[in-house]
């Protein structure tokens, strides 16, 4: 086989992720993905590279009031997370949940 590079699809995203701008429109498309296709997995997803580009697990946890443990089954797709606890995540991310 010839010499292929190891594609890393969290490091891409992580270094497009730059300004709160790219964050916002990040988490806007994939909202947006969500109320198309019902993907919620998608969705916590990219909430969770926000998370992590921002912030990381253990302090995201100690803001919101949100176990570690909840937020890592949140994450790896194991719970559910409740609309509450979404909203918590973006409050403490600096962003808004509204409706346009």
């Amino acid at each position: 086989m010839g010499n292929f590079e190891t594609f890393d699809i969290d490091n891409e995203i992580m270094n497009h992720l730059k300004t709160d701008d790219d964050i916002k429109e990040w988490l806007s498309l994939s909202l947006e993905d969500y109320m198309n296709d019902g993907d919620l997995n998608s969705f916590v997803s990219a909430l969770e590279y926000v998370v992590r580009k921002k912030e990381n697990i253990s302090s995201i946890s100690k803001k919101t009031g949100i176990s570690r443990s909840n937020l890592y089954a949140i994450f790896n797709g194991t719970v559910t997370p409740q609309f509450n606890t979404i909203l918590k995540l973006l409050k403490e991310l600096g962003y808004k949940f509204k409706i346009a």
